[in-house]
């Protein structure tokens, strides 16, 4: 039809279509589906919500996780990973947020800035996105939080860290973070600063980034990461 106000000419597009344009796949069933995660396999996903945060808090840094990592969501989290599925990454990112907005942590520290842990510029060239920065996009949809991507910058690269011990780990990280180009609206912002990453491990890699806007003078209220394989 032709719209009286715009005159611009729209038509309908009939529904099959609409579902041929906008067709995808459920990452862990493989069931057509327009979210990431399809209805049937999402009850799956969520028996994996983390039971123990309060006690992740008391971490250093303090940590809030939205689950456990294994079963469902530790396919999920290698779908989006190795798979090139970024979107699960964003979904995964408001079901944190979701949680974050109905914890008494986020009462505890109120409004804070978000910023990503992020990959070293050649991994994420390898990879074609960086999967801290899609779950903070997901998180901030969800809290309206302001996001900084650039708050954080990794500026050496480390070798994959799964089979390093904890005091390897710390080795290999030690100043592979600084502040990022977006310092100046960090420091405007002026609120503390929820780092956010895929999975908690040692906290190794959420220590790093902490020291890096430490030596700024830039506050950190904590960690926000989709699984962690602590109970």
């Amino acid at each position: 039809r032709d719209d009286l106000v715009t005159g611009v000419q729209t038509c309908a597009l009939p529904i099959s279509l609409l579902d041929l344009l906008f067709k995808s796949e459920c990452s862990l069933c493989g069931r057509d589906s327009r979210e990431p995660i399809c209805d049937r396999c999402r009850p799956n996903l969520e028996r994996l919500a983390h039971r123990n945060r309060e006690r992740l808090w008391r971490l250093s840094p303090p940590t809030f996780v939205w689950g456990q990592y294994r079963g469902d969501l530790k396919r999920a989290i290698a779908a989006m990973k190795y798979s090139n599925r970024p979107q699960i990454g964003e979904y995964l990112g408001t079901r944190l947020g979701r949680a974050w907005m109905a914890s008494a942590q986020r009462r505890k520290v109120g409004q804070v800035i978000v910023v990503p842990l992020p990959m070293h510029p050649k991994k994420r060239r390898d990879r074609g996105f960086d999967q801290a920065e899609e779950i903070a996009r997901g998180f901030c949809e969800v809290t309206g939080a302001p996001l900084v991507e650039r708050g954080l910058e990794r500026v050496r690269a480390t070798r994959a860290l799964f089979d390093l011990s904890p005091d390897e780990r710390r080795r290999e990280l030690a100043r592979a973070f600084r502040v990022g180009p977006d310092r100046e609206r960090l420091i405007q912002l002026d609120r503390p600063i929820l780092l956010v990453d895929d999975i908690l491990t040692t906290g190794a890699t959420a220590k790093a980034g902490k020291a890096a806007l430490d030596a700024a003078r830039l506050p950190v209220a904590g960690l926000a990461a989709i699984a962690t394989t602590a109970q």
